[in-house]
């Protein structure tokens, strides 16, 4: 029954796909020219084009009885064309700090409480640490998150921590309270943060925020490697050296 139902949510989502592309082909349209558009069938398309006006992905024009693409596509594009953008400004730092430390570098950002992996590149020694671009990690375990998190008022640092789930512990070592993290975050003052093995055993991560001209945290980018080649001295040298070229990455977004 649980593998009927997933059935069903994936052919809705796919019509509901269909209708948006139909829309954006050809808008405004109505029901009937979405229905021989698509293929899909009358009742099914006033359920979807309902959520979708309620969701504002779609506007009804209630004179005419048509559908046009609504604002909250908009949004979309605009996050989607961000993203693109900040992927192709931090690429030319992302390769230097490669070739300086000669380790994985990796750019993310935040979302629904998750970190959400947009570029990395990885170190050329044999063992490395690897990470799949569009992965989603802890936010709290992560020297991403972390970065990210350390650059938030503490207020919203703690809203945004009330909604992970905190046990969801990676390693032996991931912090799993709310006043642990925060602490751990605040207790180095050079404007970097450090995954200490709390994601995987035998890693660790230096990360810094990059921000924007009101000082909120963009994205972050960070550098990872095998523990015993990041050893303290690294991690002093990498996070200061994130620090500055995430500063003048900010100063490049803003």
């Amino acid at each position: 029954m649980a593998n009927e139902r997933r059935t069903d949510e994936v052919g809705v989502l796919v019509k509901a796909l269909e209708i948006l592309d139909a829309l954006a082909a050809d808008a405004p349209c109505t029901v009937a020219h979405l229905c021989q558009q698509t293929g899909v069938t009358k009742p099914a398309a006033y359920r979807i084009l309902k959520t979708l006006d309620q969701r504002g992905y779609v506007v009804r024009d209630e004179v005419r009885r048509e559908y046009s693409l609504g604002p909250a596509l908009y949004g979309l594009s605009r996050a989607a064309r961000n993203s693109t953008d900040l992927v192709r400004l931090a690429r030319p730092s992302m390769h230097q700090l490669h070739e300086e430390f000669g380790e994985t570098v990796n750019l993310g950002v935040v979302s629904h409480g998750q970190v959400v992996y947009l570029d990395a590149i990885e170190s050329e020694q044999r063992l490395r640490t690897t990470v799949t671009i569009a992965l989603r990690d802890n936010v709290h375990s992560t020297a991403l998150g972390k970065a990210i998190l350390r650059a938030l008022p503490e207020k919203e640092a703690r809203e945004l921590l009330s909604e992970v789930d905190l046990t969801r512990a990676s390693t032996p070592r991931t912090i799993t309270s709310i006043e642990d993290l925060l602490a751990d975050i605040a207790r180095r003052d050079a404007g970097y943060a450090v995954d200490d093995e709390e994601n995987e055993l035998g890693s660790r991560c230096v990360a810094a925020p990059i921000l924007d001209g009101t000082d909120r945290p963009i994205a972050a980018i960070s550098i990872s490697a095998p523990a015993y080649r990041m050893t303290e001295e690294k991690v002093a040298a990498v996070g200061r050296r994130l620090v500055d070229v995430c500063v003048q990455l900010g100063s490049v977004l803003s």
